[in-house]
C-alpha cells in the first residue's frame, strides 16, 4: 500500500527478513524485503539475531506517510533580530550551516523529530505561537525520525 514514494527507497537501506514479527504488515523494512527485485544482484539487510518479534523493535518504520514541513522563509520577518540570531545559531549548531539553508528554503523536507525541535526552539526565545512552517507535505519517513 506504497504510494509514488516508494521509489525513492534510501541507497542502501536495512530490509528486514524477520517473518514472524506482528509489526511486519506495516514495516518499511519488511515491505523492501517483500518487494525486492529479483533483478537487483545485493540487498541490505538487518542481522535478524538483533531485529526482534515481541512487537518493539527499534528498526521498525512505521509504512504511513508522515506531515514533512517545508520551508521556513517567513520567520525573519515574524521574530525580532535578536531571536531570529538565537534561533538561527541553535538551527545551525543542530544541523549545520548549508543544511539549516536547505531546510530553510525548503529544499530539505523536514521530520517530526526535526519540526518537533525547531518548534522547541521558536518557544524558547519567546517566538509569537501562530509562527508556523511554510507548507507541508505528506512523505514516506524512511527512517522513522
Amino acid at each position: 500500500s506504497m504510494n509514488n514514494n516508494a521509489t525513492a527507497i534510501p541507497h542502501n537501506y536495512e530490509a528486514c527478513l524477520t517473518n514472524n514479527c506482528p509489526q511486519r504488515e506495516h514495516c518499511l523494512r519488511a515491505w523492501v524485503w517483500d518487494n525486492r527485485k529479483s533483478s537487483v544482484q545485493r540487498y541490505v539487510v538487518l542481522n535478524p539475531d538483533l531485529t526482534t518479534s515481541d512487537g518493539h523493535c527499534s528498526f521498525y518504520c512505521d509504512d504511513q506517510p508522515q506531515r514533512y514541513a517545508l520551508g521556513f522563509t517567513n520567520f525573519q520577518r515574524r521574530l525580532f533580530p535578536d531571536q531570529y540570531k538565537q534561533f538561527m545559531s541553535a538551527c545551525i549548531t543542530r544541523f549545520g550551516r548549508n543544511p539549516y539553508f536547505m531546510r530553510r528554503r525548503g529544499d530539505t523536507p523536514m521530520s517530526p523529530s526535526e519540526q518537533a525541535f525547531i518548534r522547541s526552539v521558536l518557544k524558547q526565545i519567546g517566538a509569537p505561537e501562530d509562527i508556523d512552517f511554510d507548507g507541508f507535505e505528506e512523505r514516506i519517513n524512511w527512517y522513522g525520525d
